[in-house]
């Protein structure tokens, strides 16, 4: 106990250190601090905006590539025309902004530093007004002008700077930097969830600067949490990138009393944000490729693949894959972007670090392909495993199995049983299978949600149908009004 409580003093004069060095180098740079327009807050940035503008374009591309664009024109001119006009209303108005509806059924939106800002499929589906879809990029606007990330990483920049001077003036404390690093992250977590009120707070003043209603975020808040509910011990999406502050309702309702002005006027618009909404995707899409335990079936590129059972499986953008139970070994197929299965396998082996076997040529389920072992050493240390590069249908697959070299010996079988699995795909109901739709219907006559289930069915359960609707199934549903119901069979 008594060399535990040297170490933490120890630990804590290191952390005065730190702080010190910190406060010095505060002391210097506070001429140089600029006041932010959006928040007036007085801020150092080791980024300049230029900087900051490139960031965006080169996430952008990445974010792009992983999640992709949802494939309706109308609807993405639509958003973008009203990001645009909130953007014309804020603090810089000047950054190239853009913003994107993502392919992507999870309820979430985003932004990245320069002016880029996404929203999900899945929190259009969700929501049931102009209004509200307003408060949520104007919120994530805010995060943009207000310079969060920016301010993130200046931060971060900081405290890597104090930690080496820290250990610079008393080097035998080295031993507690990662110590220090960790405790500081704790320390800063606080901003992250200031962040998130403050970008609240900005939506509220863009959407009521457009005319929008900013009532209208404290109703998306409502359905974030039924939908955190529903979600039982799973984090949604949103949540994940949005700490909640508490009380958040409450804090946004406090923002919204302190304009001064009325609200007669403002509008929500839900007959043209539903008009845009009809026949959207909803949920996962069969047609990008599906599971059935860990078999793979991709109806439109026609082919099936089997992973090692047990592993959890994932299908993304650019690559479909399995991971073993471990986290220590991975299967998985993606487009290899040759010609031939023989020019895939010479730019594989060629790689730098890479130490091939003799690639051989063979046969899968009458396919052309080549296959070998395969050994990849790099500063993480050394893998090993197994490759495959498969002609079908005009298109080269890689399909790749690795993991650690000292335990490549373990997962060798189940890689080599999975590697051939490859095959066409021909049942004709999976490839005939279709996603679920959102489909608008004005009812003629007041009804609850439960009768209007009963006389319009959904391929979802009605607590489901509850939240995109943000209606109780009991509330009464005025004659005239849009109610969303989704259609199609849905993929189990």
């Amino acid at each position: 106990m008594m060399h535990s409580r040297i170490s933490y003093c120890r630990f804590c004069d290191f952390l005065l250190n730190v702080v010190l060095a910190i406060s010095v180098a505060g002391t210097l740079w506070l001429a140089g601090c600029a006041v932010n327009a959006a928040t007036g807050e007085r801020h150092l940035s080791l980024i300049s905006e230029s900087q900051e503008i490139q960031m965006g374009k080169e996430s952008d591309q990445q974010i792009v590539s992983s999640l992709g664009l949802y494939d309706d024109p109308d609807l993405q001119q639509y958003v973008t025309g009203i990001g645009m006009r909130l953007a014309s209303r804020c603090e810089r108005p000047n950054l190239p902004w853009t913003f994107r509806v993502v392919d992507d059924p999870v309820v979430n939106a985003f932004a990245i530093p320069g002016g880029f800002i996404y929203v999900t499929r899945g929190i259009l589906a969700s929501l049931t007004n102009e209004a509200q879809l307003a408060g949520v990029m104007g919120h994530e606007i805010g995060h943009v002008t207000a310079q969060h990330s920016v301010h993130q990483m200046t931060t971060q920049q900081l405290m890597q700077a104090g930690l080496a001077v820290g250990v610079a003036l008393k080097p035998e404390l080295q031993q507690y930097g990662q110590l220090a690093s960790m405790g500081l992250g704790v320390l800063f977590l606080k901003f992250s969830r200031d962040d998130e009120s403050q970008a609240d707070a900005l939506g509220v003043r863009y959407s009521y600067r457009t005319g929008d209603d900013p009532h209208e975020l404290i109703s998306v808040m409502t359905m974030l949490d039924h939908v955190t509910q529903a979600s039982g011990q799973r984090i949604p999406e949103w949540l994940s990138t949005h700490p909640d502050p508490g009380n958040r309702k409450e804090n946004i309702q406090a923002n919204i009393d302190t304009i001064h002005g009325g609200f007669a006027g403002k509008k929500i618009d839900s007959d043209a944000y539903f008009k845009h909404l009809d026949g959207m995707v909803y949920g996962d899409n069969p047609r990008e490729g599906f599971f059935h335990g860990t078999t793979f079936y991709q109806p439109d590129m026609k082919f099936t693949f089997t992973f090692p059972a047990g592993w959890q499986t994932a299908n993304q953008k650019q690559m479909v894959q399995a991971m073993s139970p471990n986290n220590d070994a991975v299967v998985q197929i993606s487009l290899s972007g040759k010609k031939t299965a023989a020019d895939a396998a010479q730019a594989f082996t060629s790689q730098q670090g890479f130490t091939s076997e003799p690639q051989k040529a063979v046969a899968i389920h009458g396919f052309t392909a080549r296959s070998g072992g395969f050994t990849a050493t790099s500063d993480q240390g050394t893998m090993q495993g197994e490759v495959a590069f498969l002609e079908f249908n005009g298109t080269v697959f890689q399909i790749l199995g690795y993991s650690t070299q000292t335990a490549w010996a373990g997962y060798k079988p189940a890689v080599e049983q999975s590697l051939p699995s490859f095959d066409n795909l021909t049942d004709p109901k999976i490839l005939g299978v279709q996603p679920m739709h959102l489909k608008l219907v004005k009812i003629d006559k007041a009804m609850t949600l439960s009768q209007f289930n009963q006389k319009y069915p959904s391929s979802i359960p009605i607590e489901t149908l509850s939240i995109i609707n943000q209606v109780d199934q009991g509330q009464l549903l005025a004659a005239g009004k849009w109610v969303k119901r989704v259609v199609g069979e849905k993929v189990e």
